[in-house]
């Protein structure tokens, strides 16, 4: 039997937290019987095509709502999954807008469709906020008429997007490679080196898009705040993304640019991770982030907002959850903190966020009998 073909359906393959958790998952799955194929609204070479397209995914692209008019994008949808009958499951996580896309895959006959929540809010404010505002809960009112599978990365994230259907919705553990993350010295001084920093410096470190949620505006208040408490201090921010200007302007005026990296967008961010002292994630809102799994991994203290679900906490005893109402309180928080570079991959494993238990269980999921037996008439 050949394998069983799953589209999963995001706005573009480039580097992001549900990217970087389908790519793991992808590398750590048995294509004889599972293949990706992905569905999306971006039109330049994305971050992970090549990879992709090296283990055998195909790559469509499509005009989404930001560029097409909602009739438009529903007709299209319908058009393509009857024109890709190879394909027996959808993936989706486009968040609310999964509601139209699942409605599509069922009117064109697609048996299995997934719907996937990665976030516990949605926000767009602006002028068309409020039209988009209602179309986007029409969107989601049509998630579980038309879903075989409500699948979420934590409570907050069931809640948000399922509402009274959350406790339908199965966990999906946001996996990584654990014993990739685990602190190694020679790593650290080598990282290090290649950024100029000393040995006697304290590194603060952020890898997340530039954008609203990820409150980069407040973490370099965070910054300004902890660099009057330690002068030999850095922050180092991994990631690309439409307010990445802004906040190099934000940082000018406030004169940290000698104390402030922008690394861009990085393939090697578990060695990144080795040559920071204290992780912050003050973000607005979270479903359950991938990258604090990866930060705990490495061992680091981290900082993160009080928005973001408990389940974050892996157990490893280096999470604090701070209010968002004051940059001092997460500067003392972190000049106070001692790292410890805890050696915490077996608690990861055990706390089951390995890549292999995710991979696992999705595959579980994808191949379950009845929904396969369906896929395959």
């Amino acid at each position: 039997m050949s394998a069983v073909r799953v589209l999963h359906v995001l706005h573009s393959m480039n580097c992001g937290g549900a990217e970087a958790l389908i790519m793991n998952i992808y590398r750590s799955m048995d294509r004889s019987k599972i293949q990706f194929d992905f569905l999306v609204n971006c039109f330049d070479e994305m971050f992970y095509e090549k990879e992709i397209e090296e283990m055998g995914g195909r790559i469509y692209r499509m005009k989404f709502l930001t560029q097409v008019s909602p009739p438009v994008y529903e007709h299209n949808l319908y058009r393509f999954f009857k024109r890709h009958p190879e394909i027996k499951i959808v993936h989706s996580h486009l968040e609310t807008t999964t509601g139209i896309i699942l409605k599509q895959a069922n009117r064109a006959g697609v048996p299995v469709r997934i719907a996937h929540s990665h976030n516990s809010r949605y926000t767009r404010t602006g002028p068309a906020a409020a039209i988009e505002n209602a179309y986007k809960s029409y969107c989601r009112k049509k998630i579980v008429p038309n879903a075989t599978k409500l699948l979420s990365c934590s409570d907050l994230a069931s809640e948000w997007l399922y509402g009274k259907d959350k406790d339908s919705a199965i966990l999906i553990k946001n996996g990584i490679q654990a014993g990739r993350y685990a602190y190694d010295e020679s790593v650290r001084s080598r990282v290090r080196k290649e950024l100029g920093i000393d040995d006697n410096i304290t590194v603060l470190g952020h890898v997340g898009r530039f954008n609203e949620q990820k409150n980069h505006s407040f973490l370099i208040d965070i910054f300004e705040s902890y660099n009057k408490l330690n002068n030999e201090s850095v922050l180092l921010l991994a990631g690309e993304g439409a307010l990445m200007e802004q906040i190099k302007e934000k940082v000018y005026k406030k004169g940290l640019e000698r104390n402030v990296r922008f690394l861009g967008l990085r393939s090697d961010i578990s060695e990144i991770m080795q040559a920071f002292d204290v992780f912050l994630l003050p973000s607005l809102f979270e479903g359950l982030p991938l990258v604090i799994v990866e930060a705990q991994a490495a061992g680091l203290p981290c900082f993160a907002a009080d928005t973001i679900s408990p389940l974050s906490d892996l157990g490893c005893g280096l999470v604090r959850f701070l209010p968002l109402s004051d940059p001092e309180i997460w500067a003392k928080a972190a000049r106070s903190s001692q790292p410890s570079r805890l050696k915490t991959t077996q608690i990861i494993i055990d706390a089951g966020y390995d890549i292999r238990s995710t991979a696992s269980e999705l595959l579980g999921i994808y191949l379950c009998k009845n929904q396969l037996q369906e896929a395959m008439l």
